[in-house]
């Protein structure tokens, strides 16, 4: 495999071992010996379990972004952008649901290291962005801070999901989302 494809390989074993099991648990050699590397080989591409947790996470969301945010971009009216943003979010949360324990453990791990917090602030940048333009473009007042608002519920929808997906009913959640978000449009 050349560089960038054994870089990929790697990104992509260790964000399905970190998505299924916490940090902890997943260790630098199980990760090399999935990928068909040495140890060795593993931190030639990365200086750290913690640089590869956090490249791993960063890289499972520019896969999804790449995928979706095109699509949703391409519907044809501002509502309809909006409904595609929260279907495929709610497919997001729902086909990863370990993904948000995730996000929190290398979250956490930043924190510890002191560093990579640019990173993450860069990442809800572009989140921020997204769903702000789709904001502006439905209308409502204060896009930016819907858009906050917006991020956070999916945030803490995930993070509920995680906890007691059981309790969820998706077709009502969405339906109160929709309400709540377009409520105060301008005139």
């Amino acid at each position: 495999m050349r560089r960038k494809e054994t870089k990929e390989r790697i990104l992509e074993v260790a964000l399905e071992l970190f998505s299924e099991r916490a940090y902890d648990d997943v260790s630098m050699e199980e990760i090399a010996k999935k990928v068909g590397l040495s140890k060795g080989g593993l931190f030639y591409h990365f200086s750290s379990k913690y640089e590869l947790a956090k490249e791993a996470l960063f890289y499972g969301f520019e896969q999804w972004a790449k995928a979706i945010f095109p699509k949703i971009l391409s519907a044809k009216s501002p509502e309809d952008k909006f409904k595609a943003l929260i279907d495929y979010s709610f497919e997001f949360i729902l086909d990863n649901p370990k993904l948000s324990r995730f996000f929190l453990e290398v979250y956490e791990e930043s924190i510890k290291h002191g560093n990579g917090l640019e990173q993450w602030k860069g990442f809800y940048e572009e989140y921020l962005e997204l769903f702000g333009s789709i904001f502006e473009e439905l209308g409502v007042l204060n896009p930016r801070v819907r858009a906050i608002l917006f991020g956070a519920l999916l945030d803490g929808l995930a993070i509920h999901y995680l906890m007691a997906g059981e309790y969820f009913d998706i077709r009502d959640l969405k339906k109160e989302i929709l309400e709540i978000f377009l409520a105060g449009r301008k005139d």
